[in-house]
């Protein structure tokens, strides 16, 4: 009978964004996208032969914590970077496109299980902040990204 010695946590991770100062601590949740290949259908005799197609890289959503040490503008200027609404314009592709590092560790907080390089990101959404007197959860900001292409070491 096979038993589970050590089961990975999903807490045991690191996200990085360069160039960025974004204390990696600071993101409590992250979805790693999905990677989605486009069933493409063609005709044979009396049924559909499947082919790969397209290749289709979902969003990553990250949920940071604010702390009180301060107003925390980076993903809201992150964003106006790409498009700005006071100023009718933004950045090129080129400028604003980030590369982000999501690392899953082991148990010891420092071995490497997987590495996913988000090429391409960019912030496509910044979700609302919820306030409530009567919760004593943390403020938390949801961001969710583009990206471009995955790469997985």
């Amino acid at each position: 009978m096979a038993q589970i010695t050590n089961p990975r946590k999903k807490f045991n991770f690191s996200i990085q964004i360069v160039p960025a100062p974004l204390n990696p601590f600071l993101a409590q949740k992250v979805e790693v996208p999905e990677i989605t290949l486009q069933a493409v259908k063609h005709g044979d005799t009396n049924h559909d032969i499947k082919t790969a197609g397209r290749v289709e890289y979902g969003d990553v959503t990250i949920e940071k914590i604010s702390t009180t040490s301060g107003a925390d503008n980076y993903f809201f200027d992150w964003q106006a970077s790409c498009q700005d609404a006071i100023i009718g314009g933004g950045l090129l592709p080129e400028q604003y496109k980030r590369v982000v590092t999501i690392t899953e560790l082991a148990e010891d907080g420092t071995s490497i299980l997987n590495t996913w390089v988000l090429l391409g990101a960019w912030p496509t959404k910044i979700g609302a902040m919820e306030l409530n007197r009567l919760d004593s959860d943390n403020t938390m900001e949801s961001v969710t990204l583009s990206v471009d292409k995955i790469e997985k070491l």
